[in-house]
């Protein structure tokens, strides 16, 4: 991988005039190249040269003006001829691999600072290279092993200091990362978008305290940024600095009454550092500032469903089928608040107004099939399907409601057809798999069913299901050691489960205590 930017060659070229300040074609010389006149510097270098030959330094100088003359053979030429001179001089050798670290040459180039590394172990300007190079071929590493040496480098460099960030928090060093990130906000070169992206590295990592901080210091700089605002409440969230989060997203709210994007982010926000109170409101004044857009009914419901507040959700979709000029989803949305009030009879209706509104869509007749499920009438919800097979383009949802309906009818060769329909139109989702597996385990296909069972652990490897059937099929085969490998890890993570379960409820019923 080539680094994608231009290294910065550094060079302390001052230096050279106090060495060879008895040539007057070498002071000369200096004097055109800080001018920035490489082609008359040259040619006094090679008059110098006429003067004092087979000296490293100067074969070096000449090496740094070609260079700079994008003469980059005749420079390498005369960079090799020093190191040939003089092998214990590291300057030669760094700059010789500055050519190959822009050419992409790295091996060449870290042979190159290795030895001069040797030579002058504390050159700052060699760790510099070093960090470019590891980083450029993906050696993070070895790339954070040179930062402390060249952070005085990086600071000015915003580029690659901001790739030096990543690589310390790809592989956990995030002391290093956090101190070089604060040593690069100081200085002048980091732009705000790349300030941005440093506090979404922290908080991608999980280190919300850190990501928190740059978030703050972001807001000063645009104070009047309601996405930075939003950014900083949700990072607090997460850091379980839930007060100062809340403060924010109240703020916001105010100040954006009218905006309802901004009010729908804060909502969600707010739900997430467990205020319901405020993020219910932020949705209703989402759906004043923008009462035709059925999303911001959907939002809303969505919390008072969570809430268990069934006849306020239904009230505001009731409003809102009447504001829309598509109200399908709310047609929807109203079937299912009947259905988790227990009016199946209340839902039907509403979810054949969604069918006649859009034949062509799959949710509908999925929703109505699984309402005749619940009563028991698979009779019904098979009709329901088959309706919708016919006017609806193939839909993983309905092919997998098929197969439920189908199994449960008995019809196992039409089951195993819609799963396997199902698994076709969504690979990735492990229940056509898993439901698969137990039809061909219980009529004793056992390979089949254990391919099935062994994809679903492919693409959920915690689906503590998969295992146990998984055991019940390999103790059917006699290999008895698999099976206990295979209950004892079900066993594991069901009881894991249990416990994240347990602790996600308590979090629930903690969030419907009065705000």
């Amino acid at each position: 991988m080539k680094f994608p930017r231009q290294i910065r060659f550094v060079m302390p070229f001052l230096l050279i005039a106090t060495i060879y300040a008895q040539t007057d074609a070498l002071r000369q010389g200096v004097a055109s190249f800080r001018e920035g006149r490489y082609k008359d510097a040259l040619s006094e270098f090679r008059a110098a040269q006429r003067l004092v030959p087979n000296d490293a330094s100067l074969e070096n100088l000449i090496g740094i003006t070609e260079t700079k003359l994008g003469q980059i053979d005749d420079a390498n030429r005369a960079y090799q001829l020093s190191i040939r001179l003089n092998p214990r001089y590291p300057e030669a050798r760094k700059n010789l691999a500055f050519n190959y670290l822009q050419a992409g040459q790295y091996g060449p180039a870290e042979a190159q600072l290795k030895s001069a590394l040797a030579l002058d172990g504390a050159d700052r300007v060699i760790h510099y290279y070093l960090v470019i190079l590891y980083l450029s071929t993906q050696r993070d590493r070895e790339a954070i092993a040179n930062i402390d040496a060249a952070k005085d480098l990086l600071k000015s460099d915003s580029d690659t200091a901001t790739l030096a960030i990543e690589a310390s928090l790809r592989c956990g060093a995030t002391e290093q990362a956090e101190k070089l990130a604060d040593l690069v906000w100081s200085g002048s070169g980091l732009s705000v978008k790349q300030k941005y992206q440093l506090a979404r590295d922290f908080d991608d990592k999980g280190l919300y305290v850190d990501s928190a901080k740059f978030y703050r210091r972001l807001l000063q700089m645009t104070p009047d940024s309601w996405e930075t605002q939003y950014d900083l409440a949700v990072t607090l969230a997460k850091a379980k600095q839930t007060a100062e989060a809340l403060n924010l997203l109240a703020s916001m709210e105010d100040q954006h009454s009218g905006d309802p994007k901004i009010l729908a982010m804060v909502a969600s926000a707010a739900e997430y550092a467990g205020n319901s109170s405020l993020a219910l409101n932020a949705y209703q004044k989402a759906i004043s500032a923008d009462p035709a857009n059925p999303d911001r009914y959907l939002d809303c419901t969505r919390l008072l469903m969570d809430l268990n507040r069934y006849d306020e959700a239904a009230k505001i979709v009731s409003q809102g089928i009447a504001q829309v000029a598509d109200p399908y989803a709310l047609r929807i949305r109203l079937g299912a608040i009947e259905m988790m009030r227990g009016s199946h009879e209340q839902a039907i209706p509403e979810y054949r107004q969604a069918i006649a509104m859009h034949p062509e869509i799959a949710l509908g007749y999925v929703a109505l099939a699984q309402t005749y499920m619940k009563d028991g009438d698979e009779q019904t919800a098979m009709k329901v399907l088959t309706e919708g097979r016919t006017r609806v383009a193939p839909d993983f949802a309905l092919e997998y409601a098929f197969g439920l309906v189908s199994s449960d009818l008995g019809r196992q060769d039409q089951a195993i057809e819609a799963f396997t329909r199902s698994e076709q139109l969504n690979p990735d989702v492990v229940e056509p798999h898993y439901k698969l597996g137990m039809i061909y385990f219980q009529n004793g296909q056992l390979k089949k069913a254990q391919g099935e069972f062994e994809s679903v652990l492919r693409i959920n490897d915690s689906y503590s299901g998969a295992y146990f059937q998984l055991s019940r099929l390999y103790a059917r085969l006699g290999d008895v050691q698999r099976a206990r490998q295979m209950a004892e890890k079900g066993q594991e993570l069901l009881r894991t489960q249990q416990d994240q379960a347990i602790t996600a409820e308590k979090s629930r019923l903690s969030s419907l205590r009065p705000q």
